[in-house]
């Protein structure tokens, strides 16, 4: 009896030591939470947030200035995707939409009459923030270009002898041509834009990102380019090689300045056709690195921007310290979390920039430490945090229906996938006529219920939007590859926390001596034994 009770025994423990795991990595359901909601839906609805947010701004809204290709180039564009107008699969160009040449700040995104989904014209804001900030406009640029990438698979999107995706192939186009005229007035007003550290670390980003997609032979996962263009990617490239000079010249202290700063650089580094630059941009990112591994971070929105810096630097230049240094930041995310509400004890007030943030660094995290952390609560933060302050909070304000501004072929995932279905339609969002589906400016956990700010801040949502779609990181690399050219090496100066270097020489050397004292001792020992 005593033997078949510990064999029940031992079993049970084998059992919990599997079962145990797999419920941690399965997530729990948020309180008011959806039991169907989990990491994929995070990553598939992220995608559909991602293109709401950008078609809504930079299509519909009319928040910015506006302007509208001729007829001609129109055609051209529907004949560059349309091989076969015969097929059946054609492309309708919206009705009254506006394309914007300079973006506004911000803005109220409540819409100013009745929606009409055939009439981009009835789904104007009302506005009101006519501030041109640089960052702003930045982050608009880099989502135009992301979402032209991401209309550039072939095996999503088809090739235009293809009898499917016309329409989203010439959305692609309109997103590519987009950026050249908002660079453009970038670079001819200067005055316009309000300038900071952050908005030049993303104009970085922005540039050196147009640059590639523009000089491209094929674009990935495309056997063509549509986007190329010589001309605008050389214009591209120097504009971003200018803007280096700026960017490798300035001095950033906080940690989201440090983490957008690297970010900036290894997109640099990772297009730039310069050898000296490129090994400029490495040299800094080690220094700027140094100074992240650092810097004293207390917030949860710091610690996620200290972990998806450092995730950039380690990777780039190989170092492991930066990597490890990432992870425990990962691990003070992780001790803050709370799984039943999806929240952080320790902040209560998330800014759209810092969603975005976040899960930029739980997405980092989970794709590039591996075994540094703990995977199973890597994907439960990744899931609970984003249904809890995108979807409960309401900050995703609404979504349209399935069927939508979507292909057929685009709505054959789980509905979960395409909205969570507690989301207002536009119309029923809130005013006379409804919100437009973009994220608010905040969101405010009291600790019972959430209260949203309903403005829209550009640099933050826009911001947001491409770390979503970076959840695609097999598709939309938002974390581009270094390729070292000509004689740049990577910096040989590496990490060491606290300029402990020396000291770990110190500390070998001292832990040698501790040992060598043992051994004399016990050799001493065992002589007056003998």
């Amino acid at each position: 009896m005593i033997r078949r009770f510990s064999f029940m025994w031992s079993m049970l423990i084998l059992l919990s030591m599997v079962l145990v795991p797999l419920a941690a990595a399965q997530g729990q359901t948020l309180i008011g939470g959806d039991p169907d909601f989990d990491a994929t839906a995070a990553e598939e609805e992220g995608y559909w947030y991602s293109r709401y947010n950008l078609l809504s701004l930079t299509v519909q809204s009319g928040n910015g200035e506006v302007f509208m290709p001729d007829e001609e180039m129109m055609m051209a564009a529907m004949q560059m995707v349309d091989a076969n107008m015969d097929d059946g699969d054609v492309v309708t160009p919206p009705v009254n939409p506006a394309m914007l040449s300079i973006v506004y700040a911000g803005g109220d995104p409540h819409f100013t009459q009745m929606m009409d989904p055939n009439d981009f014209g009835t789904m104007r804001w009302v506005g009101g923030d006519t501030r041109v900030t640089t960052e702003a406009s930045a982050w608009t640029i880099t989502k135009e270009l992301e979402w032209a990438r991401q209309f550039h698979v072939d095996e999503h999107f088809g090739t235009p002898s293809d009898d499917f995706g016309a329409q989203q192939r010439f959305i692609g186009i309109i997103m590519a041509l987009m950026p050249k005229m908002q660079v453009q007035a970038w670079m001819q007003q200067p005055d316009r834009f309000q300038d900071s550290l952050a908005g030049d670390y993303a104009m970085l980003i922005a540039l050196s990102d147009g640059a590639s997609v523009y000089s491209a032979q094929t674009m990935a996962h495309s056997v063509s380019n549509r986007y190329a263009d010589p001309d605008t990617a050389a214009m591209f490239a120097q504009s971003a090689d200018m803007l280096f000079q700026k960017v490798v010249s300035s001095h950033p202290t906080s940690v989201r300045d440090l983490n957008l700063g690297i970010q900036a650089l290894v997109w640099y580094a990772a297009h730039t056709a310069s050898a000296d630059n490129q090994a400029t941009a490495l040299v800094k990112i080690g220094e700027w690195g140094d100074g992240l591994a650092a810097a004293e971070a207390t917030t949860p929105a710091q610690h996620a921007n200290a972990l998806r810096g450092l995730v950039e630097a380690g990777r780039v230049l190989g170092m492991d310290a930066y990597l490890d240094t990432a992870a425990q930041h990962f691990n003070a995310l992780g001790a803050e979390y709370d799984a039943a509400h999806g929240v952080f004890t320790t902040q209560a007030t998330y800014t759209t920039d810092d969603v975005g943030t976040i899960m930029g660094a739980l997405n980092s995290a989970r794709l590039f430490l591996g075994d540094r952390i703990d995977e199973s609560q890597g994907t439960q933060m990744f899931a609970g945090f984003f249904e809890a302050t995108v979807n409960l909070s309401g900050l995703q304000m609404s979504s349209p229906p399935v069927e939508l501004f979507k292909a057929p072929f685009e709505q054959e995932e789980p509905d979960i996938y395409l909205r969570y279905p507690t989301q207002p339609m536009p119309p029923m969002a809130g005013g006379d006529y409804g919100i437009a589906p973009v994220l608010g400016a905040s969101a405010t956990w009291d600790g019972s219920q959430w209260t949203v700010d309903q403005n829209f801040d550009t640099a933050g949502a826009m911001h947001s939007a491409n770390e979503f779609i970076w959840f695609h990181y097999d598709e939309v690399n938002g974390f581009p590859e270094v390729t070292i050219l000509g004689a740049t090496s990577l910096p040989e100066a590496g990490y060491a926390p606290l300029g402990t270097t020396p000291w770990l020489w110190l500390g070998v050397a001292g832990l040698l001596l501790v040992v060598l004292g043992l051994g004399l001792g016990l050799q001493w020992r065992s002589t007056r034994v003998r």
